[in-house]
Parts: C-alpha cells; sequence; structure tokens
C-alpha cells in the first residue's frame, strides 16, 4: 500500500542506534535513518503540533532530562524539531530488517517515478522507516518507509 500523508511539525530526541529512550515516554512510531554507508540514526517522536497550529512543541522539558542524564550525553542524544514535510509512505508487514525495508523503499520509489512525483534529492542516499511494533513483537508487524516529497514535486 502507497499513501501520500503530510507530517507535522515535530519534536523528538535524536540518538545514534545504540539504545531506548532513557526515562523519555516517546510516542509511535520510532523513526530510523539509514544512510548508503550504513550509519543508522533513530528518533523518537515527543510531541506533534496540533492541527491548525504552526509553532514547534516545547523543547525544554527534553532538553532537561538531556542535560541531567549522563547516559544521553555519553551518547551524544540531542533534541530535535523536524519541520512539517509531505511524505509518501510505503507500508510492509515483516520485521524491519535491512532487505525488507529496502525493497519496499525501491518498490516505493518506482511508483512515485511511475505517477511523476519528485522526491527530495538528499533521499536518494538514504532509506527512512518508522517502527510501530515492539523489537520482539509476535504475529503480524506494522512498518512503513518514507520517502519525502519536493516542494512543488507533487499535487499536496
Amino acid at each position: 500500500m502507497v499513501f501520500v500523508s503530510i507530517a507535522p511539525i515535530l519534536l523528538g530526541i535524536l540518538h545514534p542506534y545504540k539504545i531506548l529512550c532513557l526515562g523519555m515516554t516517546p510516542l509511535a512510531p520510532a523513526i530510523m535513518a539509514v544512510a548508503d554507508d550504513s550509519s543508522k540514526v533513530m528518533s523518537w517522536p515527543l510531541n506533534f503540533v496540533a492541527p491548525g497550529q504552526t509553532s514547534p512543541p516545547d523543547a525544554s522539558k527534553a532538553e532537561a532530562k538531556l542535560e541531567q542524564d549522563q547516559r544521553y550525553q555519553a551518547l551524544k542524544c540531542e533534541v530535535e524539531t523536524l519541520p512539517g514535510q509531505v511524505v509518501a509512505v510505503g507500508s510492509f508487514s515483516d520485521a524491519s530488517v535491512e532487505p525488507v525495508v529496502r525493497k519496499a523503499d525501491r518498490a516505493l520509489r518506482e511508483v512515485l517515478e511511475r505517477d511523476g512525483l519528485q522526491v527530495v534529492p538528499e533521499s536518494k542516499s538514504k532509506v527512512v522507516f518508522a517502527q510501530y511494533d515492539a523489537i520482539f513483537s509476535m504475529g503480524k508487524r506494522r512498518g512503513e518507509v518514507w520517502i519525502p516529497l519536493q516542494d512543488g514535486g507533487h499535487p499536496w
């Protein structure tokens, strides 16, 4: 399944793929970005902008936790505010392992090209995917690949 989502402004914690959110209360999904050089960064949404609002959420509570906890400092975690964007989304129901995610990303890129939708050029050097289920959950899972669309390269 492929659909387009207009992602809201997002406040999240960004860290190297080594830990979960120690002492934070993240929202779903966990968002992973894997570059062509295999470097990985995971972010956990902490807050979203409500519909109709345009200013980013207050980051002071999350930033205070990062400053107080040496584990976050040692791993070079940071709070990040992401701007709103339009993304194409392809879903998959297998575990989020590299062959599955890359296959879903390729399939979504083919559909976007076929339909004349333009992707952000920087997105070609990395795969971004979202995991909605716990890593070791049993049964059907929910995962998505996300590809940002270029401003003016889509009708939304």
